[in-house]
């Protein structure tokens, strides 16, 4: 192994962990923020010359199966997305509900690079006696 793949393995290892230690400290500096803001009654804060403002928000999940129910086809059609599952399409095509000549059809491949981290093995060796 070069030294240069193992360093910037070990860059991209450490740039991980940090960055999932600076997602903890985002989750606790709102959590305080919250709790600050709360009990001063104030929403808004100059910090670092920067303007912090909480605001009220609401995420909206919708029941697809009643929304069906509810409106015609091509309203439903207009405001939902329908997308593949990988893995459920895999598991058809092994089998055989869907055929090569329908993969070829309506799958395009696009290649990009993953990076998996796992824990390193020792490896042990051993001396037949």
């Amino acid at each position: 192994m070069s030294k240069q793949l193992s360093t910037a393995g070990r860059q991209y290892v450490q740039a991980i962990a940090v960055l999932k230690t600076a997602e903890q400290a985002v989750a606790v500096a709102k959590e305080l923020l919250i709790q600050a803001s709360a009990e001063c009654g104030e929403t808004t804060v100059e910090a670092d010359g920067k303007v912090v403002s909480l605001v009220e928000a609401v995420r909206r999940n919708f029941d697809v199966a009643t929304l069906e129910g509810l409106v015609n086809a091509k309203v439903f059609g207009e405001v939902t997305k329908t997308v593949v599952e990988p893995k459920e399409f895999d598991k058809a095509r092994e089998a055989g509900s869907i055929s090569a000549t329908i993969e070829e059809a309506c799958v395009r491949p696009t290649p990009y690079v993953r990076i998996d981290v796992r824990e390193a093995v020792a490896v042990s060796t051993s001396v037949a006696v």
